[in-house]
């Protein structure tokens, strides 16, 4: 099992990212402290991870392993073998790689993410994960 230690003080603010990212339909803010990215994700209504990301991720499914907190809105996820959950307001959430995910109603999803976050919004990234 590995460990992980912060080794430094850091403080940053998503309000200004080190690096912003703005595929089909959705915002991605991120920063990184220490060795750990953080990502604010900000998706439209009408994003669908099938329909805006597909295409540069040039994978069946999402293969991103995400686990996050949700501020605002709803997402739906359905695996690859058919299970469906929707993520609400104040939710966590882990999900593994093999899915779709599609904002639900009018409002945008607004969710901080502690894993996947680097990588996520990333051309051709193929659900490989990296330091922002």
């Amino acid at each position: 099992m590995t460990a992980n230690f912060i080794r430094a003080l850091a403080v940053k603010s998503l309000d200004i990212p080190d690096r912003k990212r703005c595929p089909d339909k959705a915002e991605f803010d991120l920063v990184t402290v220490d060795d750990y990215s953080v990502a604010r994700l900000i998706l439209a209504p009408g994003w669908r991870w099938s329909e805006s990301a597909k295409p540069m991720e040039l994978t069946e499914f999402c293969e991103h392993n995400h686990l996050g907190y949700c501020v605002s809105g709803s997402l739906e996820i359905k695996t690859s073998d058919g299970v469906r959950s929707t993520i609400h307001a104040h939710d966590t959430y882990a999900l593994p790689p093999g899915h779709d995910e599609w904002v639900v109603g009018s409002e945008p999803f607004v969710a901080i993410e502690f894993l996947g976050a680097a990588s996520f919004g990333r051309p051709r990234s193929r659900g490989l994960h990296a330091l922002i």
